[in-house]
This record gives C-alpha cells, structure tokens and sequence, in this order.
C-alpha cells in the first residue's frame, strides 16, 4: 500500500504541475484591456493544450511572419541556463564546505560573529553584487591591461566564470550558515562523542560522519536554494548577456515558449526531488548516522 500511495501521489504531483503550468502560460489572455475574459482565456488554454500535443509542429514567432520550430531551437539557451545553474551550485557547495569547516573549528563566540556577517551580506541585493565584479574587471583590464575574465558575452567570446560567481555568492551565505548550524547540531549528538573517545581526530570525524548527515540533512534546503537560483537567472543572463532560457522566454513572450521552457526546467528538479523522496531510506533522511 506505501508503494500504491506514492505512486498514486506522483502521479497526482505530475497532473497537477502540467495543469498549473498550463493555466499559468495563458495569463496574459485572461484580461482584455484590464477587464476579466474568461471565455477568451479557456479558448487560449485549450489551443495551447492541443499545440503541446504534437510537439514536433510547435512553432513560434521570431517576426515578420517568421515562424521556428520550438524544438530544438529551446535546446542551447537551455544548455546555456543548465551550464550557469549547474556550475554555480557545484561552486556554491565546495565553497561554503570549505567556509563552514573552517569556522567550526573556532570559539563559538567567533562563529556567531561570522553567522551575523553572512546574514548582512545575504541582505545586500544581488544586483549590487554583479554591477561591482562587473565594474572591478573592466578596472582590473584599465590598470593592468589584462583581461581576466570576459564580463559579458558577445558572439563567440562567452562570460562564464563571472556570471557563475555572481550567481554563487548569495547561495553561498545561505549554504554556509546552515551548514555551520547542522554541523554544530550533529556535534551534540551522542555519536560524536563516542567517535572522540574511541580516539577518532575532530577533522576526521567531521568528514566521515558529521559531513555526511549535514550534506542530507541540507538536501531538505535545496528547494529553496534552487528557488533562489532560478529567480535570479534572469537578471544574470541579462547583466552578462547571457542567451540562456530565461532570455530566451523574454525575447519570445509567446504561451507556447513560456509553456516549455518552464517544463523542461521544472520537471528535471521535479523529478530529482521525487527520486531523493522515493529511494533515499528515510534514516538517512533523518540525519541517522
């Protein structure tokens, strides 16, 4: 029955996304000069469900009666976007490891001074933060006359590590303070101690065990720092001109484009978390060591 339930839940989970997705793509035609047209927003929702059907006739508009197959025209700002998400995680994660093991291991006095700090910097708008590296570089090249890292794309010449550091810079603040604050949690934990007395050194100690259940435990958090991610894709690949598939829904503001676009990057986190739900044994997911 456990097994019939999850099944019945996934499935439910799938319907509704699509669903939701779907009604969320024809907002635009559900007012017509302010005022509510239903009748003109269901019409709207069923041409758009009946183009999704066969995707390999979906098209959209690029102008000037232009029409381009949608597939797989979406395919390379997606990998652009999966490039700078992916990257800017990975990043995220080995800094803020590497942040939290330092600082667990001074006075506790110093390591809320170092929470208070992250907090203040995790205030600070991101855009301030893409404007400075952005203004730092072109300074860098005035005075140096050594281009460091590309600021922007243009044609053939790509901007990848300084979007990606952009991107990382929030997330890693957030990874790092709850990574000191799950790490500090398994310390009190009757394992550890037993770990210290049988002799095992606190650096080994926390990377075999305390690291591993705070790396699940974190997982818990990922929602929200994926979230964090895609809400400021858009403003990154903008900034740094980035033809990624944010841009790319901007550019061609169409239901059929939204519509996709929005699936191929849902459904992947989607299924990720579901996969984590389903074959993940749940004393692991309690933190159980």
């Amino acid at each position: 029955m456990p097994i019939v339930n999850k099944v019945i839940s996934f499935t439910w989970k799938m319907i509704s996304s699509f669903i939701a997705i779907l009604f969320i793509s024809c907002i635009p035609y559900l007012f017509d000069h302010f005022k509510p047209d239903f009748r003109h927003y269901l019409q709207k929702i069923i041409e758009l469900f009946s183009s999704v059907t066969s995707l390999e006739n979906l098209e959209f508009s690029t102008g000037r009666n232009v029409f381009r197959p949608i597939f797989p025209t979406i395919l390379p700002p997606l990998r652009e976007s999966l490039i700078l998400v992916g990257g800017s995680l990975l990043l995220s994660m080995v800094i803020s490891l590497v942040i939290a093991f330092v600082i667990v291991n001074l006075h506790k006095k110093r390591i809320r001074v170092f929470q208070e700090i992250f907090t203040y910097i995790q205030a600070v708008p991101d855009i301030f933060y893409i404007i400075s590296l952005q203004i730092l570089i072109v300074w860098l090249y005035q005075k140096t006359n050594i281009q460091f890292f590309n600021f922007a794309s243009f044609g053939e010449e790509q901007a990848i590590f300084l979007p990606i550091l952009s991107l990382s810079i929030t997330p890693i603040m957030i990874m790092t303070k709850l990574l000191i604050s799950q790490i500090l949690e398994e310390l009190t934990k009757s394992y550890t101690n037993l770990a210290l007395a049988k002799g095992l050194s606190f650096k080994r100690m926390i990377f075999v065990h305390v690291l591993r259940n705070t790396i699940y435990s974190l997982f818990h958090y990922s929602k929200t720092i994926i979230l964090f991610f895609l809400t400021n894709l858009l403003i990154v690949e903008y900034l740094f001109n980035i033809p990624g598939i944010m841009s790319f829904i901007l550019q061609y503001p169409y239901p059929e484009v939204f519509f996709i676009g929005i699936m191929l990057i849902y459904y992947p986190i989607f299924l990720l978390f579901q996969c984590y739900e389903l074959f993940v044994p749940k004393v692991i997911k309690e933190g159980g060591s």
